[in-house]
């Protein structure tokens, strides 16, 4: 076994989000389509000294290093389902990924370390990476898949999908969240009516295609305001000054612009000055 294990955890936008209705088991039925972008986390996995996890980068601030992490909850899951231990494990993240924003960095960097470790441990099958992706959170299983993706379910769930021809994409990273997000986020939406579904389906069924921002649909985009007041103001202004629509990157606050390859560097340039952090980045491709 190597001294450390190496890896990238993306980020990811939803192009594509339906919640479809209230489930028994306290989730919700959701349809989606997962991009990948090409910003992304570094993870190192070591083995052999003080067991934890550590984290630096410009996006590290908030970053939990206890048990409670989804990097350190996916590794000790996985040691007891495959017989190995987890003492002496080390994961070290390098945040590039702004946390508590739709992009899913915390879900990235467990997938990842579920993804080295299982390529440590002879014991990790990919139906147990499968398990312990989704005991871990939802969206942990599309980044063991990565590219381009449909998920259905509670979006565990997921088939990938051809990958999209190469487009930019830039986010808009406002300095606010609150706590509970995103099951505040789908309590707020069960006060609404509900999407019929077909949207993500159509959108599979066309994939690849070239996508704009206004083939974009989020649901969380009906109660993003109630949520995050400040959110609309913001919204606007970066409209304005970049011309170009932008949606709601997950469950937010991000924004995000996407569009054809070469475009972003303007769109991030004409953002300047707006009461944001402006990532331009790219979709990526499954490895």
């Amino acid at each position: 076994m190597p001294d450390a294990l190496r890896g990238r955890a993306p980020a990811k936008v939803n192009l594509v989000l339906e919640v479809l209705g209230a489930r028994g088991d306290g989730f919700h039925e959701i349809d989606t389509v997962y991009q990948e972008l090409e910003l992304a986390d570094e993870v190192v996995v070591t083995f052999g000294g003080p067991a934890g996890v550590r984290a630096d980068g410009p996006f590290a601030a908030g970053t939990p290093t206890d048990s409670t992490n989804l990097a350190w909850r996916a590794a000790a899951s996985l040691a007891l389902r495959t017989g190995e231990s987890a003492e002496g494990i080390s994961i070290h993240l390098t945040k590039n990924i702004p946390p508590a924003g739709g992009l899913g960095g915390g879900a990235s960097d467990a997938a990842t370390t579920l993804r080295l470790l299982g390529g440590a441990w002879p014991g990790a099958t990919d139906a147990i990476l499968r398990q312990v992706a989704a005991e871990i959170g939802s969206d942990e299983a599309f980044f063991l898949v990565g590219g381009t993706a449909h998920g259905t379910g509670r979006g565990e769930k997921v088939e990938p999908l051809s990958s999209l021809p190469p487009h930019d994409v830039v986010l808009f990273v406002p300095a606010f969240s609150i706590e509970r997000k995103t099951a505040r986020m789908f309590a707020a939406l069960d006060r609404h009516a509900f999407d019929p579904g077909g949207i993500a389906s159509r959108f599979a069924a066309e994939s690849p295609r070239r996508v704009g921002s206004t083939d974009v649909f989020n649901a969380f985009e009906r109660v993003a305001f109630d949520l995050f007041p400040a959110l609309a103001s913001l919204w606007q202004d970066i409209e304005e000054r970049t011309g170009e629509p932008v949606r709601l990157a997950g469950a937010g606050p991000t924004l995000f612009w996407i569009g054809p390859s070469g475009s972003g560097k303007a769109i991030a340039r004409a953002a300047t000055g707006a009461a944001c952090t402006v990532i331009p980045t790219r979709t990526g491709r499954a490895q």
